[in-house]
């Protein structure tokens, strides 16, 4: 499996989401010249989930970047201070 199948998978479940309340809006519409109640449910509820599909991912990638890069930091910083120890006890 790839690496990024499921980011593929959370993308397209959203895109998907999208997708399909913008043509339950206006099949509705069409239809019957008003957007009921069930429909327009369906939309906010898909709507909210895809957003909220992006959003979440969104987060998590800056999240775990964030963590990675400060952890790298962490780490260069205590590589310095040990090469900087073990050359004082070779001066000694």
């Amino acid at each position: 499996m790839k690496e990024n199948t499921k980011e593929w998978i959370h993308y397209t479940s959203a895109v998907t989401l999208i997708i399909s309340s913008i043509v339950m809006a206006f099949v509705s519409f069409f239809m019957t010249e008003d957007i009921g109640p069930g429909p327009l449910t369906y939309i906010g509820e898909a709507l909210s989930a895809a957003l909220g599909l992006f959003g979440i991912g969104i987060y998590a990638v800056n999240k775990i970047n964030s963590i990675s890069r400060r952890m790298e930091c962490r780490f260069d910083e205590l590589q310095a201070r040990v090469r900087k120890e073990d050359a004082h006890e070779e001066d000694q």
